[in-house]
């Protein structure tokens, strides 16, 4: 937790608008020991605390993702509080994915567009209608139905996985197509600033084509 906060503030003087953490995945709230899970929720009501006035200095809007029915009632209230008393910032973004799962978060999407086709609040045919663009990536009604569907950067430009696992766990399954992305070997509590400089080091060596081919 204190290397979340070390990261988190060391991409804020690189000039990183959205940082995104993922702390627990739908499937580590079936499957780890409910001893851990248990340590692991104190930890981050105490990680949010800690981080609230460090958040509000730095103008940093703190968004969840991910399902807030399943986390014990005083973690969703400090999670709810800290969005809450940060939702007028701009600066930065920080996204803490918490009981957070790609395929979940596909079909909560889907049920609320479902919802709002039956209502008629939208057609199918809006679904892949342009709303806005960000960069090269467009931005649809369907991504606007997404956990980051309100964000002014949903599309994570670089993605960094830990561990030395070679997959990304179904995150961000929708708005990760163009990503880059960044295997570290290290695990997350040795991933150090100057970790985090030499793997932007690699991204910024690396030419995004977005769907364009090579260039022969």
């Amino acid at each position: 937790m204190k290397r979340v906060v070390e990261i988190s503030r060391h991409s804020r003087k690189l000039g990183i608008h959205t940082l995104t953490m993922w702390g627990l995945s739908t499937e580590n709230w079936q499957h780890r020991p409910k001893l851990e899970l248990e340590f692991l929720i104190k930890l981050f009501m105490k990680t949010i605390d800690d981080y609230i006035k460090d958040a509000k200095q730095e103008d940093v809007k703190i968004i969840h993702l991910g399902k807030k029915d399943r986390l014990p009632k005083n973690l969703i209230h400090k999670v709810t509080r800290a969005e809450d008393e940060t939702k007028n910032n701009r600066s930065h973004v920080l996204n803490i994915a918490l009981d957070y799962g790609g395929h979940d978060e596909i079909i909560r999407t889907v049920t609320k567009i479902v919802t709002d086709i039956q209502t008629k609040e939208i057609s199918v045919e809006d679904l892949s209608k342009e709303t806005e663009k960000e960069g090269k990536m467009r931005k649809t009604v369907f991504s606007s139905y997404l956990d980051t569907g309100d964000q002014p950067n949903p599309f994570p430009d670089f993605i960094i996985r830990t561990s030395g696992e070679m997959r990304l766990s179904g995150f961000f399954p929708w708005q990760s197509v163009y990503s880059e992305l960044h295997f570290e070997p290290c695990f997350f509590p040795d991933f150090t600033p100057e970790k985090l400089d030499n793997a932007i080091k690699i991204f910024n060596k690396r030419k995004r084509r977005f769907g364009g081919g090579h260039k022969s």
